[in-house]
């Protein structure tokens, strides 16, 4: 596989060099069940998973993000003993306990770079075959919208949150692309799997969706013209056919983007009154900030609290995942969560810096799934989606594939032949030599 620096040949590997631990196994059945509904098993795979971390030789891995995770958690767990809401509180808190072993697993599974690249192949082709090609199939044949806007099948059945979700999954089908060898079928695969996905990302018609393409689009076309100018040329001209195959819905629902700026004008932006009701949402959500900035109203508990402050807004969430997490945890734990997000990209930054020279394919790798979580980040800013597994899974593998780089680069650096002693007095010298 062109681009993959294969593991160490070991009991248990495959043909591909992919070396298969009961760990990884575990979270890719898991990963298939939670992206796809297809299989009842997801629990049971998590549980061989976790079993398998167990019986490993290796160290276990807990990187500083984890241990983040687990603090806001305790925070949480704080607000939980304070909150007027604590069943839906303690439900909460047991979901997130899932989610932190999930992302526990995920970070010991992904040891290798032929690992994470294989498993960035397989959430890409998954993501395609399943939920994108259902909410393809739902737009143009059997005519399954919500309001004209495209849908998928269960967590995927609401727009924004499914452009949210395909925005993610861009990262590594453009990571394969710009990583991969020229003329690699991994290459290959990477485009075959962006385009739909971009496709998927336009028809939801979410403007959420649509800021958070043009905030990942617009660095990633810059990175590629510097460094391979038809690539960037490639992916500007998917980019644009499908901006140019859009139906009229969207361009309507875009340019609301513009009148957004006066509240008067939300009624004409948004004649079905999505947006007007949203405005009234973050008004209600700053309300209840105000009164519980420390620790929130609790974990999982603000779309009751919403209801409870205003009732004709019904059970209705933030639509905002920032405001949601304040609402929730309190000051403190937004910023928990924002140093969870921080140290990862600062570690993959650092990773990449490091691979710019010796490693450029896994930089770039690295640099596309950077730009792959920046735009789910600004998609954000119009959904609530700090209770969803599929981010800090994300984390995890843009965490282990920094790991991996590093790893990689001090293989390369110990590879090289020791600088002459003469030359150690005339660095130019030695980088001619």
């Amino acid at each position: 596989m062109s681009g993959i620096v294969a593991d160490r040949p070991t009991r248990g590997g495959s043909p591909w060099g992919l070396t298969l631990t009961p760990a990884l196994v575990g979270f890719v059945v898991y990963m298939f069940v939670i992206m796809t509904y297809r299989l009842p098993i997801g629990t049971l795979a998590m549980v061989a998973a976790l079993t398998g971390l167990v019986l490993q030789r290796e160290a276990l891995r807990t990187p500083t993000f984890l241990w983040l995770l687990a603090a806001w958690m305790a925070w949480a767990v704080l607000g939980y003993t304070v909150t007027r809401y604590p069943d839906l509180v303690h439900e909460s808190l047991i979901e997130r306990g899932k989610i932190f072993l999930v992302t526990l697993v995920a970070v010991n599974a992904l040891r290798t770079g032929t690992q994470v690249r294989y498993f960035m192949l397989f959430m890409l082709v998954t993501y395609v075959l399943f939920p994108a090609r259902s909410t393809l199939v739902n737009y143009f044949i059997t005519g399954n919208t919500l309001f004209g806007r495209a849908i998928g099948p269960f967590i995927y059945g609401n727009p924004n949150d499914l452009a949210a979700l395909t925005i993610m999954m861009l990262g590594p089908a453009l990571a394969l692309w710009a990583s991969a060898a020229s003329g690699s079928w991994v290459r290959w695969v990477g485009v075959a799997g962006a385009a739909p996905l971009i496709v998927v990302i336009v028809l939801t018609q979410s403007r959420g969706g649509f800021l958070a393409l043009a905030t990942m689009a617009l660095p990633s076309a810059i990175a590629l013209g510097r460094r391979r100018p038809w690539t960037a040329l490639a992916f500007a001209a998917v980019v644009g056919l499908t901006l140019h195959l859009a139906p009229a819905a969207f361009w309507d629902r875009m340019a609301g983007l513009g009148k957004a700026r006066r509240v008067e004008t939300i009624g004409e932006m948004d004649p079905e009154g999505s947006a007007r009701q949203r405005f009234a949402v973050l008004q209600n959500a700053l309300r209840i900030i105000d009164d519980h900035p420390l620790l929130g109203v609790g974990l999982g508990a603000y779309e009751q609290a919403n209801f409870d402050y205003n009732p004709a807004l019904g059970h209705l969430d933030t639509h905002n995942t920032y405001l949601n997490i304040m609402a929730e945890t309190g000051l403190p734990g937004v910023v928990l969560f924002l140093a969870i997000v921080t140290v990862v990209v600062r570690g993959a930054r650092d990773a990449r810096r490091r691979a710019r020279r010796a490693l450029p394919a896994e930089a770039e790798m690295l640099r596309w799934l950077q730009y792959a979580l920046t735009g789910y980040l600004t998609a954000g800013l119009f959904g609530s989606y700090s209770s969803l597994t599929f981010p800090y899974i994300f984390l995890a593998l843009l965490w282990s594939a920094s790991q991996a780089v590093r790893a990689q680069c001090k293989a390369v650096s110990a590879a090289q032949p020791p600088v002459p002693a003469d030359d150690n007095l005339n660095p130019v010298a030695a980088r001619r030599r």
